[in-house]
């Protein structure tokens, strides 16, 4: 008897330690299935020991096999399969104090009433515990990847309809001076094949930022954010259609922290994007920014006139707005788009500078 109550322990104890790799590989139904097998094998030596002798011992290699069992399963198991584990489980490490009718003479068992129901019920609930929080920190983790998706796909739109709108917007105009002004229309092809360039450099970048580890992402070179907003600036600058930028002498980007210096050059970048897009009537953009009351506003105006396609209250653009806006009020900042009384059109956003410090809403 001696040596079934070694070999039901040692079986436990080996299951409870193969368990965690097969919930890790999703091999759910194997785990439950030798769960159920040592169970039993528990189950059939008690009442061989039982029968026979009184065992002074209920066999604590076993016991703790048998517990740390229930705990894994009550963790990992799949929901469909919980109960048909952990009740056998339960029953079986319960029913261990059936080879130690002396055991609750000891001294420090003496003072605990039910003891064997106490214990298998204790990791029920730890492993109940660990599941719970194995959700929590599964939904914080779908969480990051949902808001990194959704910063990616912000990104890849402010880039990929940059680029692809100033080559669009410059081949037509091209279409159209090609036979009246020829020199013009060679200078806006190659335009259009250094637009196209840098658009390829750009994308090119964001996917070996996706590749790389973050280590390498943060070692990166940043270029400043008033270098990256002129370079917009110059390359959206024309001649049918003049781009100019004011900044206020208060305007300190140094110390802008990141998140802030990136939502400046998307807005920017989205402003100029929609002008190319719904003005092209407009010859004069203007840029400017400044502080006012503690907070960083920029205004991005056109002086195009007529009333043009998704350029009303009521018509979205696309998603670059919906994706600047939301970027605009996680900075605790304001965001408007609309006509002005004197013609044209203006993007305005207003952003506190000390947005870091704030607490959040």
């Amino acid at each position: 008897m001696g040596l079934a109550v070694l070999a039901s322990g040692a079986l436990a104890l080996g299951v409870a330690a193969a368990q965690t790799w097969m919930y890790g590989t999703g091999r759910h139904v194997i785990a439950c299935g030798l769960s159920l097998c040592v169970a039993a094998c528990s189950l059939l030596t008690t009442s061989l020991v039982q029968g026979a002798v009184l065992q002074r011992t209920p066999g604590w290699a076993e016991l703790c096999g048998l517990l740390a069992l229930l705990c894994l399963t009550c963790r990992y198991a799949r929901p469909s399969l919980v109960m048909v584990c952990a009740v056998p489980l339960f029953v079986a490490a319960m029913r261990t104090q059936e080879r130690a009718p002396v055991v609750s003479d000891l001294p420090v068992f003496r003072d605990i009433d039910g003891l064997f129901v106490l214990l298998p019920m204790a990791f029920v609930l730890l492993g109940g515990y660990l599941r719970s929080e194995d959700g929590r920190r599964r939904a914080a983790a779908r969480d990051v990847r949902r808001a990194e998706r959704l910063d990616l796909a912000r990104d890849l739109h402010d880039h990929v309809a940059h680029y692809v709108t100033a080559i669009v917007v410059q081949a037509q105009a091209g279409e159209h001076i090609v036979e009246k002004d020829p020199a013009t229309a060679r200078s806006l092809f190659s335009n259009i094949e250094q637009t196209g360039q840098d658009g390829l450099v750009a994308m090119q970048r964001m996917v070996r930022l996706l590749r790389t580890s973050e280590t390498a992402a943060a070692q990166a070179p940043v270029t400043p954010v008033m270098t990256s907003i002129k370079e917009l600036i110059r390359r959206a600058d024309s001649a049918g259609q003049r781009v100019s930028l004011e900044i206020a002498e208060e305007v300190k980007a140094d110390d802008w922290p990141p998140q802030l210096a990136k939502t400046a050059k998307r807005l920017v970048q989205e402003g100029l994007t929609n002008v190319r897009k719904h003005a092209r009537t407009a010859s004069a953009v203007h840029v400017r920014m400044e502080v006012a009351a503690g907070r960083l506003v920029i205004h991005v105006r056109d002086n195009g006139t007529g009333q043009h396609h998704g350029r009303s209250w009521f018509l979205p653009s696309g998603f670059g707005m919906i994706g600047l806006r939301e970027r605009v009020h996680e900075l605790g900042g304001e965001l408007s788009s609309g006509p002005m009384p004197e013609g044209g059109w203006e993007i305005s956003a207003s952003i506190p500078l000390n947005w870091a410090d704030r607490k959040p809403r």
